[in-house]
């Protein structure tokens, strides 16, 4: 079921482990320049003192953003990835979230994590992201979850979990439930998500280095662990969104792009001809966009009155306020 195409970007045991584990690493893809500038003000913005971890309020900070770079030169070798994963850059469409950002997602830790281990499936915020528009099996609006690392992340310093083998539960989940659903409300330890954690028994936690750049099929469940060791753990999460969803009847298999293909195969089938979504396509406003306001109000603050005191510039897109939401298509 492979698709027999050109592939200048993933080799043939990166193409594998996808198909087979729903996920793939690209080393060092971050030019280091963009990893340098993002993170050169974070404290700053945070209003936290690196070196006083009694000022560190919140354990998890998911930061908006200020800075952009169109993706293809962020990191050139994962966007080659990213298009080979879903099939050429032509099915991209790059008039939305086509470029990354300091939105920096934070795990500070907190001292009660410090001596007090959680098993991974009882972490109980296990996801697949979008929360902007209705998830259908098709849906291309995420097309994959990408997790780009901006500094070392060891073990037990809240790298990301991951729980490949729960792909096949969001798969036939949504396989099921042609109607889609806008939101994936769960219990508390994620038992009766469609993410169904508790039933898992594959968990792994995403390590690497400042760079790396770690692609994630888009039905892959996930959830934030908890930072033991209290290093600083700096991420960003850029979506990246297809022209058109998903297609699982295509005349040519060798047209499948992996991210179908892992769909597929999870579901035992060379093609789903009959398999119809039966509900409107919609886009939304997400709603974490009016908290994310707020603190880009709180940030820019912050930046004005720490150029104020060593001199310069504000570098802030928000230097006058917050910029409107642009993705909402209904």
């Amino acid at each position: 079921m492979m698709a027999t195409k050109e592939f200048k970007h993933l080799t043939p045991e990166q193409r594998e482990h996808f198909l087979e584990h729903g996920w793939v690493k690209i080393p060092k893809a971050v030019l280091e320049e963009h990893l340098t500038r993002f993170t050169e003000n974070v404290w700053v913005r945070l209003g936290y003192d690196p070196d006083d971890k009694s000022t560190w309020q919140k354990e998890k900070i998911h930061m908006p953003r200020h800075r952009e770079v169109p993706t293809k030169d962020f990191m050139p070798k994962a966007w080659g990835a990213m298009c080979e994963l879903l099939g050429g850059e032509d099915r991209i469409d790059t008039s939305l979230f086509e470029s990354c950002g300091d939105s920096l997602i934070v795990n500070l830790g907190a001292e009660e994590w410090m001596d007090h281990d959680i098993a991974p499936k009882d972490l109980g915020n296990w996801h697949i992201d979008g929360d902007w528009f209705t998830h259908f099996l098709d849906s291309g609006e995420q097309g994959l979850t990408v997790i780009v690392l901006f500094n070392d992340i060891g073990p037990r310093a809240g790298g990301t979990y991951i729980a490949p083998d729960g792909i096949k539960n969001v798969v036939q989940w949504l396989y099921e439930h042609p109607e889609g659903v806008d939101s994936f409300s769960q219990d508390p330890d994620g038992s009766r998500s469609v993410c169904s954690a508790q039933s898992c028994k594959e968990f792994i936690e995403l390590t690497g280095e400042a760079g790396d750049v770690i692609l994630l099929h888009p039905f892959m469940p996930h959830s934030a662990s908890k930072n033991y060791l209290r290093i600083p753990r700096f991420i960003t999460n850029p979506p990246v969104t297809l022209k058109e969803p998903l297609n699982f009847n295509r005349s040519d298999p060798a047209d499948y792009s992996l991210v179908e293909l892992k769909i597929l195969k999870t579901l035992g089938v060379d093609s789903l001809p009959d398999w119809r979504i039966k509900n409107e396509r919609k886009r939304f406003t997400p709603r974490t966009r009016a908290g994310k306001d707020a603190m880009i109000i709180e940030e820019v603050e912050r930046m004005k009155a720490h150029a104020l005191k060593i001199g310069g510039a504000v570098d802030s897109m928000h230097i006058n306020g917050p910029v409107p939401y642009q993705v909402v298509v209904s």
